[in-house]
């Protein structure tokens, strides 16, 4: 490694490591130490609040003019402004007022006062800048949702902007006379809707391409374009679904038969782009395929009544399609929102096979729960039906064309993931007020009268200007005084990070996880034309040249002149094989009537490339035939089995030439390779097992449902990206193969930052550039030049 620069690289992100982990280290020490460890609000404050507050000082009563009902209305709305003064809890009258014995100014005024242990959490409540747990109202909200749909009337136009979205932003900004935000360039804009929509980087001639195009209309060509990649779009927002359905193909439960998976049926869903309401109902009253969602998890021994897999399905669908916090109310009334202890229960009882009994606090109560919908007004379940015919009620009171809820989760969902913040914020607090009721409305709305079309709302929101404006960084997480100024810089997600390192350094494993189809069709237009997809079957059928064996070993060794831009590798064999490139195994089967379309790209360096096969055969007829076909700048080449191969019967034979045995097409097996198919692209994040990397960048485990992940950098993740096994693996395997590319230092240097950046580097760039490579481009210089491209920060994030 160079260390005369790149380690002082890593010393400077291990020393900051270093600092945020002592930092911690001492604040834990000094918690400790002063008995002042960090509040938690729900458990600790909550209460307080509701047993001696909140009759006087929430909802529609502000006596003395205080509220309690938000952390905004408590800091403002009060007769004198030094109630509570955050951080200092000595200089706040609410402590002073809780702690006074003076008749006419001790709170509360009437009933029990506030034991010592409950002002002191008050003390470091305030102290520690009074945390307040997103989304959480006490009392009667000043605003309540609607559940019916609501048609909005769409503003005049302004700047000439006739699409809703910006007809309905541009509203706000006029009156707030607020300066509107420029339009991103052309190179932000293809990078951030390429990551928005098919969760990969624009490779350097796709940038190139789009920025030299002259159409006036290319945006919305480009977006049109990204859409209809199938595969594709399925790979990137199966990490959103898989998070919200809390799919996974490793954890809790899998192991014991107590969970079950839905990938397959998700990803089809995804890839063929299923209706929503149609995708809720088949989760809500499931197939086979759908139903590991509303089966939950059946957790080992015991577990509080919360948790069983009754609660789990109120909870879950609850959250997911309607952004409502049951999980209070799955233990007693709940605190933050009107939601009761027997609502929760009858909406549990619509999934339990046999009568259920309320539990409060863990308790039993004696009282039974009675099958019902939480909103009567559109309808409600037969109690006396069958388990599978409540289920299907449900599922259409769910999707029911009046419930303006089910439509507005989904699209502050879809909104939250592509503008940085939802409408409504968090995600999950759908009684909130939105910062834009009449966005919102609109959006529910239109998104219903378009199908529950996911992909077309897509469209529709990238097509606005509002969302091809230039980003805004936060520097601190907006508060309830938000208003939309362009979208919200974000952090690429854990599967995005790693599938833009897997694309620039071409690491991608080559076995997904996930058992899902991505293969299609090659369309004809294409197919016609010389792609590594299309090139014709020119491979012969071989084993070794002895007497028939149960088991054949093959090799070749091929010198290549570049490494290729694209290699796609077609092989079968009767009855089965491994192969391996430089070492590296890409393709197995035991079936020959299956044969395996793998792209073999990033397996391929210029120089020798050694492929090795090892075959077998149980019974009947033996032979292998595969073949490579290449794109290089050079054009097409073929790599095809042929008596060019070396074989030989056994590890400890001497090699000889191939035998033919049959060319392709030939009895018995016939054109069992096919030109016109397309090889699964590479191995996306989404389709791996969890790993310590990815966990530390965000990736959750899957148990409980997940709709927004942390978007700060923790200590974990600085170390895992300065200098964690896993991704030191990926950069010195990709420092190795693009250092066989055959271009220049300064080719190399520019291509890898158009490709991660989408742009070239900067002067002061170009001097770090030629610092590291110091005029050679061998693989450890890449290397190097690898580290600091992807610590920019300018790469993780989305702006």
């Amino acid at each position: 490694m160079n260390l005369s620069f790149i380690g002082r690289i890593f010393v400077f992100h291990f020393a900051i490591a270093a600092c945020l982990a002592c930092s911690q280290s001492m604040a834990d020490q000094q918690k400790t130490l002063t008995g002042k460890s960090k509040v938690d609000f729900a458990h600790e404050i909550l209460p307080i609040l509701t047993k001696h507050c909140i009759e006087c000082h929430a909802g529609a009563n502000r006596s003395g003019g205080l509220s309690l009902g938000t952390r905004a209305a408590l800091l403002s709305g009060a007769e004198s402004g030094d109630v509570v003064v955050p951080g200092d809890a000595e200089a706040s009258r609410l402590i002073h007022v809780v702690e006074s014995t003076e008749e006419y100014e001790q709170m509360p005024p009437e009933g029990p006062r506030l034991k010592p242990e409950e002002i002191a959490a008050l003390r470091r409540w305030i102290d520690q800048d009074l945390p307040w747990d997103a989304g959480v109202t006490l009392g009667e909200a000043e605003w309540t949702p609607p559940l019916q749909p609501r048609m909005v009337e769409l503003p005049s136009a302004w700047r000439g902007r006739e699409h809703p979205v910006d007809r309905l932003l541009d509203a706000g900004i006029v009156s707030r006379e607020q300066t509107p935000p420029s339009p991103a360039s052309d190179a932000a804009f293809l990078r951030r809707v390429t990551l928005d929509a098919i969760g990969l980087l624009p490779t350097p001639e796709e940038l190139a391409k789009f920025t030299t195009d002259p159409s006036e209309d290319k945006r919305e060509q480009k977006i049109d374009e990204l859409l209809t990649r199938d595969v594709a779009y399925a790979d990137h927002w199966l990490t959103m679904w898989n998070d919200l359905l809390r799919n996974d193909y490793t954890g809790t439960g899998y192991i014991t038969g107590g969970r079950k998976q839905i990938t397959p049926w998700l990803y089809a869903s995804l890839k063929n782009n299923k209706p929503y309401d149609e995708f809720v109902r088949e989760l809500i009253a499931p197939t086979a395929e759908s139903s590991g969602f509303i089966d939950g998890i059946q957790w080992r021994g015991d577990v509080n009544a919360s948790q069983t897999r009754e609660i789990q399905f109120a909870q879950n669908i609850s959250q997911v399609f309607l952004g409502i916090n049951m999980k209070c109310a799955s233990c007693h009334d709940s605190f933050i929102d009107r939601w009761t202890l027997s609502e929760a229960y009858n909406l549990a009882a619509i999934y339990a096979d046999s009568p259920l009994e309320l539990n409060r606090c863990d308790k039993p109560t004696g009282q039974m729960a009675t099958p019902r919908w939480i909103f009567p007004e559109l309808g409600d379940v037969d109690p006396e039906a069958s388990k599978q015919e409540r289920l299907q009620q449900l599922a259409g009171l769910m999707t029911h064309p009046d419930n303006g809820r089910f439509t507005r989760t989904i699209v502050n969902r879809i909104w939250e993931r592509l503008m940085g913040r939802g409408i409504v914020h968090p995600v999950d607090a759908m009684n909130s007020q939105p910062w834009n009721e009449d966005l919102l409305d609109y959006l529910a709305v239109r998104f219903a009268k378009d199908g529950y079309d996911l992909r077309k709302f897509i469209r529709f929101v990238m097509t606005s200007q509002a969302y091809q404006s230039e980003s805004v960084v936060q520097l601190h997480e907006p508060d309830e005084s938000y208003v939309y100024a362009g979208p919200i810089a974000r952090r690429m997600t854990a599967e995005q990070l790693i599938d833009a390192v897997w694309q620039v350094t071409h690491t991608q494993p080559v076995e997904s996880e996930a058992d899902v189809d991505r293969s299609r069709e090659v369309p004809a237009q294409v197919s016609q034309q010389e792609t590594v997809d299309s090139t014709p079957v020119v491979a012969s059928w071989i084993w070794h040249g002895g007497e028939t064996g149960k088991q054949t070993f093959l090799r070749k060794t091929v010198t290549l002149d570049s490494a290729p831009f694209a290699a796609r590798l077609i092989a079968t064999c009767d009855n089965a094989f491994k192969l391996r490139i430089n070492g590296v195994e890409v393709a197995s089967s035991r079936n020959w009537k299956q044969p395996q379309y793998v792209d073999v790209t990033s397996h391929l360096v210029k120089g020798d490339n050694l492929i090795e096969v090892d075959a077998e055969m149980f019974g009947g007829s033996a032979g292998f035939v595969g073949q490579i076909a290449l794109e290089k700048e050079s054009g097409l080449q073929v790599i095809a089995s042929d008596e060019s191969w070396d074989a030989r019967p056994s590890a400890d034979s001497g090699w000889a030439s191939a035998a033919v045995v049959k060319p392709h097409g030939a009895a018995p097996w016939g054109n069992v390779l096919k030109s016109g198919v397309s090889s699964a692209p590479p191995v996306r994040a989404a389709l791996v097992k969890n790993d310590f990397l990815m966990r530390s960048l965000g990736r959750p485990h899957r148990d409980q449902v997940v709709t927004s992940r942390p978007s700060g950098l923790t200590t974990l993740q600085a170390i895992d990206l300065s200098n964690g096994e896993i991704l030191a693996e990926y950069l010195e395997r990709g420092g190795k193969r693009l250092a066989s590319d055959g271009l220049s230092g300064e080719q190399l240097a520019e291509r890898l930052f158009l490709y991660a950046l989408s742009r070239k580097p900067v002067e002061a760039e170009w001097q770090v550039v030629k610092d590291v490579l110091a005029g050679r481009n061998d693989a450890q210089a890449v290397e190097d030049l690898l580290w600091i491209i992807f610590m920019h920060p300018e790469f993780q994030m989305i702006r």
